[in-house]
This record gives structure tokens, C-alpha cells and sequence, in this order.
């Protein structure tokens, strides 16, 4: 387990800097008339984040509190669909008050072929690690558990990559602050809902940081959202010897 934490942190910390300081500016910053002064301001001028851009950040905050609060109540099963249709719901309404919000959030077909590459090659480096750890630990095993884990995982981690990445990274970045500030901001933020766990927590803000980088650089979703679902499902299996689908099922296999 902690050799798969220090692997994915490792990843996130060589490719955040480099991949963030070139793509900050990508990220847009919404046309508002109303805006809060913060002091993080750039060379360039002032920096802005809106009051609705708190509120949502605010909102994002306490999602990750009631995700602590239900795990630690084993009632996951129940948080899950709740967060997905009501975060997907806001996103309906955004996208239809709104005709670019999709596209400035990152649920767009733009750059998506740089970002599917880019995520392939750091989502490739992250399994290959977890295979020989998975091999090491006898947890190496491909059952018909991990089927809908890989259907049904990459919805909730689209969901968590909009939340971290669209309403935290975004509009951190559209504000002015320095991708050297935003992306362990956004890389902590993610890694701490996974809190008292810490080995997931641990391996979660590495990749917070590798996908925060990527999301700066090519501002699209869909990869992200994906491979969180892809390499969640490998590292709970592979890694942690877990089953997450019984556990939501409420019919947890204890590892042996």
C-alpha cells in the first residue's frame, strides 16, 4: 500500500509543474459583473474569484464532508448516486443557462486527443506499478467483481474530476493563481476526502496533482474521469486487496 502511495504521489509531483506552467491560461474565467478581490494577484493585474465561484467551492467542500461522513457509516452505497445525479443535475441546469459552461468546465472534444494521450501514458506508468505491487502482494487477480467496477466507477470519478478539477482548479487558475499554487491546492483537497484511509489518501493527492497539471494544460474532462475510474477499481484490487463493489453492496470480503 505504500509503495503504490509513493508511486502515484510520484507521478503527480513530477508531471504537476512541468505540465501545469505550460497550460494554466487555457483554463477561462467566467464573464461575471460581480467579483471578490483576493490577494493573489499576478503580475498581470488583479486577481477575481465570484461569489458563485466561492458558493460552488463551498459546495464541493461539504460533498467531501458528507463522503467522509457516509463512509465512515459504511453507507457509501447511498452518498454515491446522491452526489452523481445531484452534482449531474447542476450541470444540466448550468449547461442550459449557460451555452459554454460544458465547454469551459472541460466536458468538451477539445484537446481531447492531447489529453487522452497524455493520461494514457501517466494512467499506464500508474498500473504497471500496481501490477508488480498487486503480483508482490498475491492481490493479483481479474474476477467478474471488477467488471462493473470499470463500467460503473469511471461516472463517480468524472463526478470527483468535475468537483476538483472544474470548480476548484478551474477557478483558482481563471483567478490568477500561479499553477505552482494550484495544483497542490487542488491535489490536497482531493487526497483529503479520502482521509482516515491514509494510504489512499496518500496515493489519491498524488494523482490529485498529475491530473490537476494535465487538466491546466489541455482543460478537458473526459480522460481524467475515465482513468480515475480505471485505476480507483485497479488500486482497491490490486493494492489494498478490497473488493469496493461488495462493500457497497454492504457484503464486504475481508482481504486475506
Amino acid at each position: 500500500m505504500r509503495c503504490a502511495a509513493i508511486l502515484l504521489i510520484c507521478l503527480g509531483i513530477l508531471a504537476g509543474p512541468v505540465l501545469a506552467q505550460s497550460g494554466a491560461s487555457l483554463i477561462p474565467s467566467p464573464d461575471v459583473s460581480f467579483s471578490i478581490t483576493i490577494p493573489i494577484n499576478q503580475p498581470h493585474g488583479a486577481a477575481h474569484i465570484t461569489p458563485r465561484q466561492w458558493a460552488e467551492m463551498g459546495a464541493v467542500a461539504l460533498t467531501g464532508a458528507g463522503h467522509i461522513a457516509f463512509a465512515a457509516n459504511d453507507a457509501s452505497a447511498y452518498f454515491i448516486p446522491l452526489a452523481i445525479g445531484g452534482w449531474g443535475s447542476y450541470v444540466g441546469y448550468r449547461s442550459i443557462t449557460e451555452p459554454g459552461f460544458l465547454r469551459n468546465a472541460g466536458f468538451t472534444s477539445e484537446n481531447l486527443g492531447p489529453a487522452f494521450r497524455d493520461a494514457s501514458i501517466l494512467a499506464g506508468a500508474a498500473t504497471a506499478g500496481m501490477l508488480v505491487i498487486g503480483a508482490a502482494n498475491g492481490n493479483l487477480r481479474f474476477d467478474e467483481d471488477m467488471l462493473p467496477l470499470l463500467i460503473l466507477y469511471p461516472a463517480w470519478g468524472l463526478t470527483q474530476q468535475f468537483l476538483v478539477q472544474g470548480l476548484i482548479t478551474r477557478h483558482l487558475a481563471g483567478a490568477g493563481l500561479a499553477p505552482f499554487a494550484v495544483t497542490p491546492i487542488s491535489a490536497i483537497a482531493f487526497g483529503s476526502v479520502h482521509v482516515p484511509d491514509w494510504g489512499l489518501a496518500a496515493a489519491t493527492t498524488g494523482l490529485g496533482a498529475a491530473w490537476s497539471a494535465l487538466y491546466q494544460t489541455h482543460g478537458n474532462l473526459w480522460p481524467l474521469g475515465l482513468y480515475h475510474g480505471v485505476l480507483g477499481a485497479e488500486f482497491y484490487v490490486w493494492v489494498l486487496g478490497r473488493n469496493p463493489w461488495q462493500e457497497l453492496l454492504g457484503n464486504e470480503e475481508q482481504p486475506e
